[in-house]
């Protein structure tokens, strides 16, 4: 068994995130209520090109199924990362479910640093970065453990604990007492 110096699991839990996620249901409901109050109670057709009646409600439970999904996977998602002595660890349920393992000899440089989510990465998420950024796998904040990989790849890992990050990636990375 590994033994591990850091763990971490974020969410996407900040308030206004969650806010848009939900507000962002409104013109929706809005929309097809009145289209299926208009269409199927007044029975008026609704729109310049109308669809029958079961178009309108498999259109709208499709559009709903769509709305519920992409919200179940909003408020899923969730970063853990682990250092062991092995490496790195990460997960990012329910996109990876399994840990994928960074080993201690493909690292060659790492750091905790500043970044710009928006500038570098086009915002949290998995996501791909301009211009030789590199890979960032973020959920919230602008801290990061910056890694550097023998083949000159770079993946960032955001952190809402910097300090215990750099202090486990020092114990790893220390050199054998051999």
């Amino acid at each position: 068994m590994d033994r591990i110096y850091f763990t971490e699991e974020q969410k996407f839990d900040q308030v206004w995130f969650r806010l848009i996620i939900i507000l962002s249901w409104v013109p929706l409901v809005v929309i097809f209520g009145i289209g299926i109050y208009q269409q199927l109670i007044l029975k008026k057709p609704w729109g310049n090109h109308p669809t029958s009646d079961a178009g309108l409600l498999l259109t709208t439970a499709f559009v709903f199924l769509i709305m519920a999904g992409t919200t179940w996977l909003t408020f899923s998602l969730r970063l853990i990362t682990e250092v062991t002595e092995e490496g790195l660890k990460y997960r990012f349920p329910p996109l990876i479910n399994k840990f994928k393992t960074i080993p201690k000899g493909m690292i060659a440089d790492y750091q905790v640093r500043k970044y710009n989510p928006i500038g570098e990465f086009g915002g949290w998420g998995i996501k791909v970065g301009t211009f030789g950024k590199g890979k960032a796998y973020n959920v919230k904040g602008n801290i990061g453990l910056q890694l550097i990989l023998k083949d000159n790849k770079k993946i960032l890992f955001g952190t809402q604990r910097p300090d215990a990050l750099q202090a486990a990636m020092d114990k790893l990375m220390k050199p054998s007492q051999f």
